[in-house]
């Protein structure tokens, strides 16, 4: 399970950079290579995502430092996705449980009257 919690700019910025990924280094959606993105120590959000986990800064001999996307930050959106499904997975069991509560409450409401009212 991804253990990162990032922001909607930091989401928006590692979505962005999947996507750019998926769209210049597949083919036929599978991901032939992975793609390095430069190294810029004055962007912000860049330095979020490294510091969460989900970019990693590299040192590479003639370019300098590069940045990639980590395993969390490919399996981000697919749990966050998981989450949002069993949450409303749970919403429909808790929905459906306190319904036939509900109707069996009532059930023995009006069990209880025609009992009450043949016996008294």
């Amino acid at each position: 399970m991804s253990t990162l919690t990032l922001n909607i700019p930091q989401e928006r910025e590692l979505q962005r950079l999947i996507d750019y990924e998926r769209s210049t280094c597949s083919v036929e959606g599978d991901l032939v290579y992975r793609c390095a993105f430069p190294y810029r120590p004055d962007d912000e959000l860049q330095a979020e995502l490294i510091g969460q986990g989900a970019l990693a800064a590299r040192a590479e001999g003639k370019r300098g430092a590069i940045v990639v996307i980590t395993s969390d930050g490919y399996s981000y959106f697919l749990e966050k996705r998981r989450e949002q499904v069993e949450r409303k997975r749970r919403e429909k069991r808790d929905a459906r449980l306190i319904a036939l509560s509900a109707l069996f409450a009532a059930l023995c409401i009006i069990i209880g009257f025609l009992l009450g009212r043949f016996f008294a």
